[in-house]
């Protein structure tokens, strides 16, 4: 008796998600039939053909949980923070019950599971008075928050959650001893070996462990950019109308910047990773508009200097979106691909 249909599509997905079954015993459920939607047939982990927004509907709700989250968080400070911002926490428990374990819509939940990282830490920073750096206990608590969130919901960017989570923990060890360069840029490595280690799992990214990967690349890189911007770039600030402060930063800084961001774009070319570009896109355009700023800065000319950075933004990812098999053939013909190798640069696949 064939029972490929004795599991709605929407239960053998979910299925899917949690681990339980494999894509290819998914398919066989499904039936050949059933390969040619598009959305049934997409592998879980490549990261091009991502389940991350299923539809419209998704991005709609969440704006309205950003913007709910938002007035959230300023009604609980309202209040006097600490107990109020457990009690939010709650609520939004409450919400990613129903959106990551009923609907699995990831993008409001991923939101919903940000929000409830933020209110949990400042929840127990406030009821235990802390100030100052983070202390021990509220970083351990929020950690636990995570873990449990993970267990519960089973998605894949819960991974950088908790890896966030890992982070402020060993900061509120360290962060009063450690220059807060060094800590970002060896916290940003760190995440990155571990999702080269995932993707090295699982080269033809089809399973969880590429999910896994996507989001920590998408974390590190900031954190890498952001740890060397602070232990070898001096900004300076500059005055904006006496209102408000502008940072600036000179043409060497600059340089520096788009530099770090080129060998990012150059390892996400190799590992086939685009999160780990995308992920450092504001510092790209930041240090191309101080470059194309110059040494004078008015109110006058910003249109200009903003429109001209996004012009070659743009451009740059619109040239590497639409170049990156072939751009990747040629990189990886000089790269070694035996071995581990060959597991850390994939080949190419169209």
């Amino acid at each position: 008796m064939n029972k490929k249909h004795d599991l709605s599509p929407e239960q053998i997905e979910a299925a899917v998600q949690a681990g339980i079954i494999s894509k290819a015993q998914a398919q066989a459920m499904r039936g050949n039939s059933h390969l040619k939607n598009v959305e049934d047939a997409a592998l879980i982990g490549n990261e091009d053909d991502m389940r991350f927004v299923r539809s419209f509907s998704d991005v709609f709700i969440s704006i309205g949980i950003g913007l709910l989250v938002i007035g959230l968080f300023g009604f609980c400070g309202m209040m006097g923070g600490g107990i109020a911002y457990l009690l939010g926490a709650a609520s939004l428990w409450v919400m990613a019950e129903y959106f990551g374990k009923k609907k699995r819509a990831h993008l409001p939940t991923l939101l919903i599971a940000l929000a409830f990282l933020v209110f949990v830490l400042n929840g127990f920073k406030d009821v235990l008075n802390s100030t100052g750096r983070i202390d021990v206990f509220p970083a351990f608590v929020t950690l636990g928050a995570m873990l449990l969130f993970y267990w519960r919901f089973k998605l894949p960017f819960s991974v950088a959650l908790i890896a966030l989570s890992l982070l402020i923990l060993a900061f509120s060890f360290i962060g009063g001893v450690v220059p807060l360069g060094i800590f970002l840029l060896v916290s940003g490595l760190a995440l990155f070996a571990v999702a080269l280690y995932y993707d090295a799992r699982d080269t033809d990214r089809l399973t969880r462990f590429a999910d896994n990967a996507f989001w920590l690349h998408f974390t590190a890189a900031p954190l890498i950019l952001h740890g060397i911007m602070m232990l070898f770039v001096k900004s300076q600030a500059a005055d904006l109308t006496s209102l408000v402060a502008f940072v600036q930063s000179g043409n060497t800084n600059s340089v520096i910047m788009l530099a770090i961001v080129g060998v990012l774009s150059v390892v996400g070319l190799a590992i086939n990773r685009r999160a780990l570009i995308v992920s450092s896109l504001g510092y790209a355009g930041f240090a191309i508009f101080m470059l194309l700023k110059g040494d004078g800065f008015s109110m006058a000319n910003i249109g200009s200097i903003l429109f001209l950075t996004l012009l070659f933004l743009g451009g740059s990812i619109v040239f590497l979106g639409v170049g990156w098999h072939a751009t990747r053939r040629a990189l990886l013909a000089v790269l070694p691909s035996s071995g581990m190798f060959g597991k850390i640069f994939p080949p190419v696949r169209e």
